[in-house]
């Protein structure tokens, strides 16, 4: 089992990242060959085996115990280990170290382990997304093993790994939250007049092409219209955010079309005038599609394509998408006058997250790294944790001396996380706040709610993302 202690630190950090699949270690003595990826890979290869078969070996002990879930978790004191299972028995692992502090009594030094930093609830969200990074760009890893061989796939593996944690996975453990955990979408808010003639444009656009299977359409960062499943949705969604939008957002406007592309394994990305695709696998990742990702002024457009052969005609490429840039172009002045007007201002003292397992949809207005203390974010971790178990819904009250008040609801598949920052109200005055907050998105009962009143906080403190039932 690889050790934690070997650079005690305050902060939670990577120890190991690691691939492997039993089903290649026929027999006795040929261990290493169930390794696909390991990072550090300067590691012993003793001691890679031994961590590897020591997470093979927990696996199947659990799995006595349970038999709707497998393990996904194993708590040391100086370290946490993460699992996760993703085809024919090729398992996903990391360890991670618990942070520690050095205190001092009596002369004498010793360290705390600091266990309840790390949340499983955030943290294994990370590792899951990373297997789906990779499978978006190269289909599954057992399919890449047969269109190839063994010894490429490890090639590849190390190839992207490599680079996506070195550019990647470090920063989105240090800044994990829970916030971040959900890897939902951001739907803009638009008038029914505009969303309409959006979709006329992408409508128009589409039927240029025979096999334009569908778009996923995105304004700067927030999503305007998606064709696709919610789960393909998502992942391309969070794929733009991670691999597109840090370059898009610096990039000056031009006048042209943009074709845009990402090389993960050299975290390289490209713009250029002149027609480019890629692959990416959808749904079971087991076929592949072409992309063409368009950008124009503060929009990205991702085409998804069944097959390369509208692609492989470049003049009519060019002239689809100036056809498509000119009908942008007529929707925009009403676009960024709509953007332009007065919304209500939020009250400041109300802030919340919220999440939509159904279609994805998450916002938030807390910032959880200024307004939340450790102990506060830790608190909130285990609200959203506790919200599991109530079926289908329920709700959580808590409050910590000279701490804002924190709720958690559920109603089916919609959670909310709300901090009121009214330190000094009992909790007769939070749970009529509340009441008058939840009954409208929740709830709702027209013969014991003002309904202006709930119109009222909706429009200014969830800026009509939640609906009513």
């Amino acid at each position: 089992m690889a050790s934690a202690d070997e650079h005690p630190s305050s902060k939670i950090s990577l120890v190991d990242y690691f691939i492997y699949c039993p089903l290649f270690c026929r027999k006795e003595g040929q261990e290493e060959q169930k390794i696909l990826y390991y990072h550090p890979s300067t590691r012993e290869l003793d001691r890679k085996i031994r961590t590897i078969g020591y997470c093979e070996g927990l696996v199947k002990f659990t799995e006595t115990f349970t038999c709707e879930q497998p393990c996904e978790s194993i708590h040391f004191q100086k370290s946490r280990l993460l699992f996760y299972p993703v085809e024919n028995d090729i398992g996903f692992a990391m360890t991670l170290h618990v942070p520690v502090v050095e205190h001092k009594k009596d002369d004498k030094c010793f360290l705390e382990y600091l266990d309840e930093r790390i949340n499983d609830r955030v943290m294994l969200p990370i590792l899951k997304i990373s297997y789906r990074y990779f499978a978006l760009q190269y289909g599954t890893i057992f399919a890449l093993i047969q269109r190839t061989s063994l010894e490429n796939a490890r090639n590849v593996l190390k190839e992207y790994f490599d680079k996506f944690i070195e550019c990647h996975l470090h920063r989105m453990i240090h800044h994990a939250t829970l916030d971040s955990s959900f890897f939902g979408i951001h739907f803009i808010s638009l008038d029914k007049q505009i969303y309409l003639k959006f979709q006329a444009v992408l409508r128009r656009f589409e039927l240029q092409f025979a096999s334009l299977n569908e778009t996923v359409f995105i304004y700067r960062n927030q999503l305007v219209w998606s064709g696709l499943n919610q789960d393909d949705t998502a992942l391309i969604y969070s794929f733009f955010r991670l691999y597109y939008w840090p370059h898009l957002k610096t990039m000056p406007h031009t006048s042209t079309i943009q074709y845009l592309s990402v090389n993960s394994c050299a975290n390289q990305f490209n713009s250029s005038t002149n027609v480019t695709g890629q692959k990416f696998y959808l749904g079971s990742f087991s076929f592949s599609y072409s992309v063409l990702v368009l950008h124009y002024d503060s929009f990205t457009s991702f085409c998804i394509f069944h097959n390369d052969n509208d692609l492989l005609n470049n003049e009519k490429t060019s002239t689809a998408t100036n056809l498509f840039r000119q009908d942008l172009e007529i929707v925009l002045p009403s676009f960024y006058g709509y953007l332009q007007r007065e919304h209500p201002i939020p009250d400041v003292a109300v802030k919340n997250a919220y999440y939509n397992k159904v279609n994805m949809a998450h916002s938030a207005t807390i910032n959880w790294h200024k307004d939340l203390s450790n102990p506060m974010s830790s608190v909130m971790n285990t609200l959203a944790e506790d919200l599991q178990w109530f079926h289908p819904s329920g709700e959580i009250m808590v409050k910590r001396e000279n701490d804002p008040w924190l709720i958690a609801k559920r109603s089916d598949r919609r959670e909310l996380l709300v901090m009121i920052n009214q330190k000094s109200a009992n909790l007769k005055q939070i749970r009529g706040n509340v009441k008058a907050f939840f009954s409208g998105i929740f709830f709702f009962d027209a013969s014991i709610v003002d309904l202006d009143k709930i119109k009222q906080i909706l429009s200014t403190q969830f800026n009509s993302i939640l609906l009513f039932e």
